[in-house]
């Protein structure tokens, strides 16, 4: 996208001296000192939701948040709402934000880029006397799937009513904690409510999820800043991403039956090796991928588990997690019912018993085309050539445009990569972001009342 400056120009260019206010410094010290809270080994971050690093990392958002103007509140569940006060209380919410909790061994600037930005967008607001319309920075929490392994963005789906199955309250860590004995726990450690014990838990989430509804209807537009955790913006030498919709996954879990043996007694046509299997299996789910991959699918066999995992047994069990992915619902469904007939054809063929069971199989989504023109026109105002591009990841932004007006901004990942130690962002690119950020919440804030994307029905 070319950078052109159109006859509404002057809306942004009235905010421009705020954008140069965006402190890079800033951002870049708090992104070095959240990393040092679950530091490991490698250099990475493990920042699992509802643990106590966790709590810890959240503690120190706070604190931040409260420094730059925001009256930070906590809904039931632990997502952090930030509140700046506009001149017109009755105007349309704007709101933006992200989340901070990680992936094991993670790199530092998934989420917490964007959730930093925000608030720092927030320091910039209240300093220059605010906005007309009030503004809520959110923290979602456990946007993350990596300690339970469910659904991504369990605390956005909360706020946007989304349903949480029971199935996914009763999900247990590799420690065997239960997600809503968890889900007290923190609770519990941030605001001394006594935790409920394992037996009462369940009870306890769903009576907090109730109470964590937000109502969306009073927001105008959400934006999520975010690294893009891909080699798209660098191989294109674009400096910016605009999102147009965000890929959605189908999460599969397949658990093989084989027969458990002893490795050196067992003759090979004799064996029902769940193993052997398993390893066909995974080169099928990348050979189906690929065949769809025109269509921007992608599939990843991310998790095995082999039992009984001895060197001179033949593995009787293993439990595989499958990931398929894309913007494209029809192309996503056709992929995950060729890997589902090859899977099985597999286990017929070597006479190993499967259970197939989808965890999750969401539905792609785009964004307001509204949001995405006023981002398109802040670039323009700040001359950046901006690429309009799809998410082959998923974000909070998106659980939110199913309820409300939502939009996303993309900043380039170093070669690529994320949820590991070396994913990396420039600071000047951080910068970058920030200043669309505010920029588009000023656009947005001062859109002409009598133009119809002031309606939050309509934008």
């Amino acid at each position: 996208m070319k950078p052109q400056r159109g006859a509404d120009s002057t809306m942004t260019d009235h905010y421009a001296h705020w954008t140069k206010q965006i402190d890079g410094a800033r951002i870049a010290h708090q992104i070095e000192q959240l990393s040092e809270i679950g530091r490991t080994p490698q250099g990475g971050v493990t920042r699992l939701a509802f643990t106590r690093e966790d709590a810890a990392g959240r503690a120190r958002l706070r604190e931040w948040m409260s420094a730059a103007g925001l009256q930070v509140q906590r809904d039931a569940v632990g997502n952090l709402i930030g509140v700046l006060r506009g001149k017109n209380p009755d105007a349309p919410i704007l709101a933006c934000g992200s989340h901070i909790d990680t992936v094991v061994n993670a790199g530092k600037y998934d989420g917490i880029v964007g959730m930093l930005c925000a608030v720092e967008c927030a320091r910039v607001i209240q300093t220059n006397g605010g906005l007309n319309a009030p503004l809520h920075v959110i923290n979602f929490a456990m946007e993350e799937s990596a300690r339970f392994g469910a659904g991504y963005g369990f605390g956005s789906r909360v706020m946007t009513g989304a349903e949480i199955s029971k199935q996914e309250l009763f999900a247990r860590d590799r420690s065997k904690v239960l997600l809503a004995r968890a889900l007290q726990e923190l609770k519990g450690w941030e605001t001394g409510a006594k935790i409920a014990t394992e037996r009462t838990a369940l009870a306890a989430a769903h009576k907090d999820i109730d109470a964590s509804r937000y109502d969306w209807t009073r927001v105008r537009a959400f934006l999520e800043l975010h690294i893009e955790q891909g080699p798209v913006l660098e191989r294109a030498g674009k400096p910016l991403g605009i999102v147009t919709a965000v890929a959605a996954p189908t999460r599969l879990q397949i658990i093989l039956n084989g027969e458990q043996n002893h490795s050196g007694t067992t003759p090979m046509p004799l064996r029902r090796d769940a193993l052997a299997a398993a390893a066909e299996m995974i080169l099928a789910v990348e050979r189906l991928a690929n065949e769809f991959a025109a269509q921007r699918v992608v599939g990843t066999v991310g998790m095995i588990q082999a039992e009984p995992n001895v060197m001179n047994s033949i593995p009787g069990r293993v439990e595989l997690r499958v990931d398929i992915r894309s913007a494209d619902a029809d192309a996503k469904r056709a992929c995950v019912q060729s890997i589902t007939r090859a899977l099985e054809w597999i286990a017929s063929k070597r006479g190993i018993g499967m259970e197939l069971e989808t965890l999750t199989d969401e539905t792609p989504i785009a964004f307001s085309d509204a949001v995405i023109q006023s981002i398109e026109r802040v670039c323009a105002a700040q001359n950046l050539d901006a690429l309009k591009m799809p998410s082959g990841a998923g974000h909070d932004a998106a659980h939110v445009a199913r309820v409300a007006p939502a939009g996303m901004i993309f900043i380039p990942s170093r070669d690529g990569i994320s949820h590991d130690p070396r994913e990396f962002s420039t600071p000047a690119e951080i910068t970058r972001g920030a200043r669309v950020l505010l920029g588009a919440l000023a656009a947005l804030d001062s859109t002409n009342p009598n133009d119809p994307r002031a309606d939050p029905r309509t934008i």
